[in-house]
C-alpha cells in the first residue's frame, strides 16, 4: 500500500481536466449539460467537478493540527489499520482525527461568504410565512419516477453522516403572522450550538460540529463510539449484532422504555425502523458468511470485516442505484456508475480488474484516498442540499406482499416515533408486507408546497413542539449558507435575474414568491429557490442542489482510506469484497424476505416503482403507483 497524499496536499488536475473547463463552459451556452448525449454530458460534468475541487472545499479550522498528527492520537495496536474505529479515527493516518466524531463540518465557499447574520437578517422574511406560503403542502405530489424507499433510505443515509446539536440554553425566537393558527405568539427554537471559537474568523462565522462521523461507517447502525458498538453486540457470537427473535421475524432490541438499540434514532418512523432491522440482518448474514469461509477467526476479526463490507455495500448501493433512481437521467446512470466501476464499466472490471490507477478509467474503489486541498469533512452546505421532507406522505399504504391485499392505511404521524411498528403490532403485518408496501407506494416529489402538515406541526417525543419548515429555512440562514442567487454565483453558475426566470416562467408563483421577498431576488434562500426552479428531464431534485453532490458525491468515496486506498482482499478478505462488487439493494431485500422476488421481477432499480402482485392492482388511492 503506497502512502496516500497529505490532506493538505494542493488539488493538482491533470492538462485535460483544466482543459475541459473552458471548453465545456464555452459548449453550455448554447447547450446545457443535460441536453448534451450522455458521454459527453459525463465528460461535462466531469468538468464541473474538476473546477469544483479547485475552488469549493474550504477547511474551517485555522491550521491542520487541529486533524491530529501521525502517531497522535495513538492506540497501542496496529489493529486501526484495518478496520474501522466507530468514532472514526484514523481513517487517514496523517491526520488521525480527520472526520471523526465531534469534528467541524467544512465548507464548499468561502468563509467570508458565511458569516452569521444579525437578527433582522435571520427573520427577514419571517421563516413561518415562507413555510405557510412556499412550503406547506396544498395537495400531495408523487414522485412517479421513485417508491417510498427512496424516502426511507435517504433519511437511514443521512443519519449516518451528519447531526447537528442545539445550544441548550440559546434560542431564537420566531414571531407569529397575524392570524396564525400557532397556539403562541412566538415559535421558540433552539440555536444550533457552535464550536469553540479558535479565531476572529469563528467569531464572524461561527463553525459547527458534527455529532456524526463524517465516514460512509454506517454509525447508523453501529453507533459513534466505541462504547456503543459494544453494547450493540451485547453477547452476540461470531461478530454479529443483538437482534430479537419473535414469532419467526427479527426485530432490532429495545431499551426499557421501548425505543429501539441502534446507533441513531433521532426522529424514528416506521421507514427507519425497516432500513435499521435490514442492514443490521445484512451485517449478521455477512458474518455467517465469512464464519463459513474462514471458520478460524474470531468474533472480533468477524465483526470488524463484516462492518467493513455492510458500510461498502451501502456506499455501493447509494452511489450506483439511490443516486440514478432521483436523478432519473442517462447522464447521471453512466457518471455514476462510472464513480464506482469506471468509464470501462462494470463488466470490463469484472472481468479484468483494475487496468488504471484512474478514477475516471477504473473507478474510485480501489484508486489512492486523495484530499484535494482541504482535510475530509461534510459541509454545511451538504447538509443544505439535503433537506428533502417534501419526500415524506401524507399515508401509507399498506399491503399483504403475496396476495397482495390492501390491509390497512396509516396516516404518517401514525407510525412515527414509540409507534414505528404499529403495522406490525396493531395490523399483524411483516416486514415483508412493510418493504412491499413501501416499494409500491410513492414518496413527495421535492418541489415547493409539498411539505406535510405532520412535519410543520410535529410534536417530538421530548415535548418540543415544532414546525421543520420554518427550521429548514431558519437553519441554512443562522449556519451562514448563501441565498440562492449567492450560492448560484459560488457554484460558478449564472444567477437568475427575476422571479419568472427562477420559476420558468409560471408567472402565479413568480409572483407570490416576489411578494413574499419583497421583490428582491437576492433574498430568495437557497430551499425555496432550489425547489422552484425547472428541473432537468428525470430530475427529482435541481440542477443546483446538484453541483454540491457533483463535488461530494465522489468525494465521500475518494477521500476514504477504506474504500480508496485499502480495497483489497487483504481489508476485506475474498468473501467480503465478491460481496460487495456482486450484490445490490435487490439482492439485500431478497436475501431476507425472498416473497418479494415476483414484486422485483423486471424493476430495473429498486428505489423505482414496484411491479403490483395480486390484488394490489385493485386499491386506486392516491399512495400507490397505477
Amino acid at each position: 500500500m503506497g502512502p496516500a497524499p497529505k490532506s493538505t496536499d494542493p488539488y493538482h488536475p491533470s492538462i485535460i481536466e483544466r482543459a475541459s473547463i473552458p471548453l465545456f463552459k464555452a459548449v453550455n451556452h448554447f447547450v446545457p449539460w443535460h441536453k448534451l448525449p450522455s458521454f459527453l454530458g459525463a465528460l461535462n460534468v466531469g468538468a464541473y467537478r474538476t473546477e469544483l475541487r479547485q475552488h469549493n472545499l474550504h477547511d474551517v479550522y485555522p491550521s491542520p493540527d487541529h486533524q491530529g498528527k501521525t502517531g497522535c492520537p495513538h492506540l497501542e495496536n496496529n489493529e486501526y489499520l484495518l478496520t474501522r474505529n466507530s468514532d472514526g479515527l484514523f481513517n487517514a493516518l496523517d491526520q488521525p482525527k480527520m472526520g471523526c466524531a465531534g469534528m467541524r463540518f467544512g465548507r464548499n465557499v468561502p468563509r467570508q461568504h458565511t458569516k452569521k447574520p444579525t437578527e433582522k437578517e435571520m427573520m427577514t422574511p419571517n421563516p413561518r410565512i415562507i413555510s405557510k406560503e412556499l412550503l406547506a403542502r396544498d395537495t400531495f405530489k408523487p414522485a412517479t419516477i421513485l417508491n417510498l424507499l427512496a424516502a426511507a433510505w435517504i433519511q437511514f443515509q443521512v443519519h449516518d453522516w451528519f447531526q447537528h446539536s442545539n445550544e441548550p440554553k440559546a434560542t431564537y425566537s420566531v414571531p407569529m403572522p397575524n392570524g396564525d393558527t400557532w397556539p403562541s405568539e412566538t415559535m421558540e427554537i433552539a440555536a444550533t450550538q457552535a464550536d469553540k471559537a479558535l479565531d476572529s474568523t469563528d467569531e464572524e462565522a461561527p463553525a459547527y460540529p458534527n455529532e456524526n462521523t463524517a465516514w460512509w461507517d454506517g454509525s447508523q447502525i453501529y453507533g459513534n463510539s466505541e462504547a456503543r458498538t459494544k453494547e450493540l453486540r451485547g453477547n452476540a457470537k461470531n461478530g454479529k449484532l443483538l437482534v430479537d427473535v419473535q414469532n419467526l421475524e427479527t426485530f432490532l432490541p429495545r431499551e426499557i422504555n421501548g425505543i429501539p438499540k441502534t446507533g441513531f434514532l433521532t426522529n424514528w418512523w416506521v421507514g427507519l425502523e425497516m432500513m435499521h432491522t435490514l442492514f443490521v440482518l445484512e451485517h449478521n448474514s455477512i458474518c455467517d458468511a465469512l464464519a463459513k469461509e474462514y471458520p478460524s477467526w474470531p468474533s472480533e476479526k468477524l465483526f470488524d470485516t463484516a462492518r467493513l463490507v455492510n458500510c461498502a455495500l451501502m456506499a455501493k448501493i447509494h452511489t450506483v442505484e439511490w443516486t440514478p433512481a432521483i436523478l432519473a437521467h442517462p447522464t447521471l446512470k453512466l457518471s455514476m456508475n462510472a464513480n464506482w466501476w469506471g468509464i470501462l464499466g462494470e463488466r470490463l472490471h469484472k472481468l479484468v480488474g483494475r487496468v488504471s490507477s484512474s478514477e475516471s478509467i477504473s473507478g474510485i474503489p480501489g484508486s489512492i484516498a486523495e484530499q484535494q486541498g482541504a482535510p475530509f469533512s461534510l459541509t454545511e452546505e451538504f447538509v443544505s442540499v439535503y433537506r428533502m421532507h417534501t419526500l415524506i406522505p401524507d399515508s401509507i399504504a399498506f399491503f399483504d406482499a403475496q396476495s397482495g391485499t390492501h390491509k390497512t392505511t396509516y396516516p404518517i404521524a401514525s407510525v412515527a416515533f414509540e409507534n414505528a411498528l404499529k403495522p406490525i403490532n396493531d395490523a399483524g403485518l411483516k416486514f415483508a408486507d412493510l418493504f412491499y408496501s413501501f416499494g409500491i407506494n410513492y414518496p413527495g416529489a421535492i418541489t415547493l408546497n409539498n411539505t406535510p402538515d405532520f412535519l410543520r406541526d410535529l410534536h417530538m417525543p421530548d415535548g418540543r413542539h415544532i414546525d421543520l419548515g420554518t427550521i429548514d429555512i431558519l437553519r441554512d440562514r443562522e449556519r451562514g449558507v448563501p441565498r440562492y442567487n449567492e450560492f448560484r454565483r459560488l457554484f460558478h453558475m449564472k444567477p437568475v435575474s427575476s422571479f419568472l426566470e427562477l420559476t420558468g416562467n409560471n408567472a402565479p408563483l413568480a409572483e407570490k414568491i416576489s411578494t413574499i421577498y419583497d421583490n428582491d431576488i437576492e433574498k430568495v434562500d437557497l430551499l425555496v429557490g432550489c425547489q422552484a426552479e425547472p428541473l432537468p428531464k428525470g430530475f427529482g431534485f435541481s440542477d443546483t442542489a446538484f453541483r454540491v453532490f457533483i463535488l461530494m458525491a465522489s468525494r465521500r468515496l475518494k477521500s476514504d482510506r477504506f474504500i480508496a486506498t485499502q480495497w483489497n482482499e487483504g481489508t476485506y478478505s475474498r468473501v467480503g469484497l465478491k460481496w460487495v462488487q456482486d450484490q445490490g439493494m435487490a439482492d439485500v431485500l431478497l436475501r431476507h424476505f425472498p416473497v418479494l422476488g415476483e414484486a422485483l421481477k423486471g424493476v430495473e432499480n429498486p428505489f423505482a416503482p414496484w411491479k403490483k402482485v395480486g390484488k394490489a392492482g385493485e386499491y386506486k388511492g392516491k399512495e400507490t403507483n397505477a
